[in-house]
């Protein structure tokens, strides 16, 4: 029988604080897990956490995505900024 443990899990009682444009980008990438019903979670990892916490600004945010590629999820943003009419990313 094979058993499967959960990783860790941490809560901290800081606050990050987000710049609009940060705002903008999380906002976006929630809208386009919805518009799509992507059955995925989007989680902010590396340096921008650390930065964030420390109160250090960071122009780099790292997305990991827990069931698909990046590439495919890019796509899927691509398609979405389109339909918007938008400027698409850069993959």
């Amino acid at each position: 029988m094979t058993t499967t443990t959960s990783p860790p899990t941490f809560q901290s009682k800081e606050k990050i604080g987000l710049t609009d444009e940060e705002s903008h980008i999380f906002e976006l990438l929630l809208q386009v897990v919805g518009h799509f019903n992507l059955q995925t979670q989007i989680r902010v990892v590396g340096g921008w956490v650390r930065d964030k916490l420390l109160g250090q600004p960071c122009n780099d945010i790292d997305i990991a995505l827990d069931n698909m590629l990046g590439i495919v999820f890019t796509e899927k943003v691509n398609e979405y900024l389109s339909s918007l009419g938008k400027e698409k990313t850069e993959d």
